[in-house]
Formats: structure tokens, C-alpha cells, sequence
């Protein structure tokens, strides 16, 4: 009797399957990243609407949205002693952080730099807020690259607290603490976050909806900044205040004061170059960015979200006269364009 020869998989008919079965993964993982990537741009959306409610709602209760942040030293100060609150913090209640809100109570007597100093507050500002966070960054809990100085006047013995992602617009131009006079009466506000108090004659100190002359819904007013781009150290930002009271305007710090809690347009969307301090402020650290593939997400004062490509129509210095300094910009006049 004729014996039947064995079955089986020749190495040939093996390794064809390996390579398929590598083809078809190789295919589809890209499929599987892009919709995991959907929807965390889809829960950063919806963190950026809870952020422009809460707005609203902060405009409702007290007639103007917040400032950048509040007790600066009108003189400058001292950038290694004090620290100020920001709009992360007088948020809080808008954003069902009450109990937050109540423990830090701010200025009431404590600044931020005497507030790190106490166990309690400062559990409460290393405390991460997912609403704060976009799904895609990669960033630390507690944001070392923004850090919080304690009054001691030692800056190795800065605090590090919760980061953030969410930062509100302030300039259409470098982040600045002083509104530029179109006329003896006017003063413009190029962002919707100007400082709350008079730090350089800036006169105007609050915003209303009413000084959004360009129109909620053409008017950016948080946008997203990444902890990482490509392989370059943005720093995000932080949710509850800053270290002192520089800007990039003036003073060219890319380390402390405002640039913690807002950021400008001088600079492309997902721009990381970085060029010190003594250079055109075409940098990175101080503009908005995302770890989103093509662009950045904004609220708008509308309350609106959008996804402002990377690629928009954008020209640095002098007038607002390209589409993303108009975003950014509340009361430039001009039409807007398409975007």
C-alpha cells in the first residue's frame, strides 16, 4: 500500500503568510492611530467648550471676562520674589472647582508665591485638572519648564504645579502687557487677556464683550500649546498663575510672567524654534501649538471651537493685516477671509 505523505506548511507557504499578515497589520495600524487620534481631538474639543463656558459664565456674574492674571507689581517687581494668580484660578467656580477655589483663596490673603507655601494650597495647585489637559499631549503632570517661585528669592527652590494646554489669547503680535493708544481716547486691545492691573499704563484692564468689536465669532480666545514639538521643549503652560510679570514685548523672558497663561501670534501655529532671548520674538515658546496632526484648536468668544491649520495666511510685525493676526485680534476692523 502507496503511503500518504505528511500535511503540512512548506517554510515557503509559511513565511508568504508572515509577510501578508506584517502587510495587512502595517495597513491597518495607521487606520486604528488616526481614529484614537479622532477621538482625543474629539475630548479636546469638548475641554476647550467647557473652557468657553465657563467664561460666558464668568462675563454673566461679574460684566467682563477675566485678565491675564491680577496683584502685579506695577514697578516690575521682582521676578525671583512674586508670583500673581491667573484666569485659571478666578475660573474656578465656573468650572465646578469651588471647593478648589475656596482653599486657594486667593489674594484673600495670599499671593501665589505665599501660597506655595502652604501644604494645603499647594495640594490643591499640583492637583491635575483633565479639562486643562489635551488627550494628545505628552506633557508632565506638574509642568517644570513654568515654574513657581516661593518669595525666598532662590529660584532652586521654585515649586512646579498642574499644567496646562489651554492658553488665552493675548497679542496678535509678541505677548504684552500694555494696550498700544490709537487715539487720546481709544485704546486698543489686540487680545481678548490684558493685564488686570496697571503694569506698564496699560489702561485698559478688562475686556467686555462689548470691546469685541470684530465679533464673538471672529475672535480666538484660548488656543492650545503643546508640552513637546518635535522634539523641542515648549513648556505648555500652567492652569493657576505665573512667576512675576515680564513679557516678550518688553523684556524678552521666555521663563516667567505672562507667557505661563497665555500666548501671542508672532509665530507660526506648531512653530518650535527657539532662538533665546535676544531675538526677533519669532519663537515658539510663546505662540499656540498641538501635538493635533496640520494645526491647533482655539475657542472662540463665541464659544465656539475651531481648527485653525497650521498653514493659515499669517504675516509677523507691524499691522494686523494677514487672517491669523485678525483671529487673535478683537477690534483690527478689517474682514476677516476665509480660513
Amino acid at each position: 500500500m502507496k503511503k500518504r505523505g505528511l500535511q503540512g506548511f512548506t517554510l515557503v507557504e509559511l513565511l508568504v503568510v508572515i509577510a501578508i499578515i506584517g502587510v495587512l497589520i502595517a495597513l491597518l495600524l495607521p487606520a486604528v492611530q488616526q481614529a484614537r487620534e479622532a477621538a482625543r481631538r474629539m475630548q479636546c474639543t469638548n475641554h476647550l467648550k467647557q473652557l468657553g463656558l465657563a467664561l460666558h459664565n464668568y462675563h454673566d456674574t461679574f460684566g467682563a471676562l477675566p485678565a491675564i492674571s491680577y496683584d502685579h507689581e506695577v514697578n516690575g517687581g521682582d521676578e525671583t520674589r512674586h508670583a500673581s494668580w491667573s484666569w485659571g484660578t478666578c475660573i474656578l467656580p465656573q468650572m465646578e472647582q469651588s471647593a478648589a477655589y475656596d482653599t486657594l483663596s486667593p489674594s484673600s490673603p495670599d499671593r501665589l508665591h505665599e501660597a506655595v507655601n502652604n501644604a494645603t494650597k499647594l495640594a490643591v495647585l499640583q492637583t491635575p485638572l483633565a479639562t486643562w489637559r489635551c488627550p494628545s499631549d505628552v506633557g508632565p503632570v506638574l509642568n517644570s519648564h513654568f515654574t513657581i517661585n516661593n518669595g525666598s528669592g532662590n529660584q532652586s527652590q521654585d515649586v512646579q504645579i498642574a499644567t496646562a494646554n489651554y492658553l488665552g489669547v493675548n497679542h496678535s503680535g509678541d505677548i504684552s502687557r500694555t494696550n498700544t493708544p490709537t487715539s487720546s481716547k481709544n485704546y486698543r486691545i489686540t487680545g481678548v487677556f490684558v493685564p488686570g492691573t496697571n503694569v506698564q499704563n496699560n489702561n485698559r484692564r478688562v475686556c467686555r464683550m462689548r470691546d469685541v468689536l470684530d465679533g464673538t465669532s471672529n475672535t480666538a480666545m484660548v488656543g492650545e500649546r503643546a508640552w513637546m514639538l518635535g522634539g523641542v521643549e515648549l513648556g505648555a503652560g500652567v492652569i493657576y498663575g505665573h512667576t512675576g510679570n515680564e513679557d516678550i514685548e518688553t523684556s524678552h523672558n521666555y521663563l516667567d510672567g505672562f507667557i505661563a497663561v497665555v500666548g501671542a501670534g508672532k509665530t507660526h501655529i506648531n512653530m518650535n524654534d527657539t532662538c533665546g532671548t535676544g531675538c526677533d520674538d519669532r519663537d515658539g515658546r510663546q505662540g499656540f501649538s498641538s501635538l493635533h496632526p496640520g494645526g491647533a484648536q482655539f475657542v472662540f468668544v463665541d464659544g465656539s471651537v475651531h481648527f485653525i491649520s497650521e498653514n493659515i495666511d499669517d504675516n509677523f510685525g507691524g499691522p494686523d493685516d494677514s487672517t491669523y493676526e485678525r483671529l487673535l485680534s478683537c477690534n483690527d476692523g478689517q474682514v476677516l477671509g476665509a480660513y
